[in-house]
């Protein structure tokens, strides 16, 4: 009898100790910082875009190279444009994932960019305003922020909708419908590549440096010497 009460106190006593030995791992054990849906939005844009030059080598399928010249199941060159500031550089992507700075480059430095350079606008679903979808990725310019970014296309997102307001000289202010203010671009750089923004849409503000007003242009095609 003896033996059997020394028994179980025995169990009990190892029981007790092992499940103190658990719960201390778990309070020791650190826990993983959650990051919010916001936070992990910002971190896939970089603000920083790199030269044509380090574009290409950029690693992971596919290549701008094969983008440029593999087939699209998009519509053909006809339903496209360009749309160029006054400096001659369009608006581009530099970079194929979604969500995703939209830059400008001048089109002999993007000419590996291939169908990423031209852009497809439409009427939005309600009808007043426009989206621009890229002709290579099927993605939609958005409004995000201070800047302009690619995303999927969704019909019901307000920061894809945008007004075209025309000018006198045949060029059009860009201005965003969810946020009230206008593509803007700094025309002079020194760095092969133009920054996009958004500000607020103002005729008398636009300078050397400062300007937002754009062409809708033909698509940029593919050149092969003769």
């Amino acid at each position: 009898m003896r033996k059997l009460t020394y028994l179980t106190s025995l169990a009990i006593f190892t029981s007790a100790l092992l499940g103190c030995s658990c719960s201390c791992e778990k309070t020791q054990k650190p826990q993983e910082e959650k990051k919010d849906d916001q936070a992990l939005f910002e971190e896939t844009l970089n603000p920083t875009p790199p030269l044509p030059t380090s574009l290409l080598k950029l690693p992971g399928p596919p290549t701008l190279n094969l983008l440029a010249t593999s087939p699209s199941n998009t519509a053909e060159f006809n339903d496209f444009i360009s749309i160029m500031g006054q400096n001659g550089a369009v608006i581009t992507m530099w970079s194929v994932d979604r969500r995703s700075w939209l830059w400008m480059y001048p089109p002999l430095n993007s000419q590996d960019f291939g169908k990423l350079r031209n852009w497809r606008i439409e009427r939005s679903l309600r009808q007043e305003h426009f989206r621009f979808t890229n002709q290579q990725m099927g993605s939609c310019m958005q409004a995000y922020g201070n800047g302009v970014i690619q995303d999927s296309c969704d019909p019901n997102n307000l920061d894809q909708d945008f007004e075209l307001l025309p000018t006198s000289t045949g060029a059009v202010f860009i201005k965003s419908v969810s946020q009230q203010r206008c593509l803007t671009y700094n025309a002079v750089s020194t760095t092969g590549y133009f920054t996009l923004t958004l500000d607020r849409c103002d005729d008398k503000r636009i300078t050397p440096l400062h300007d937002q007003t754009f062409y809708l242009t033909p698509p940029l095609l593919s050149a092969n010497p003769l």
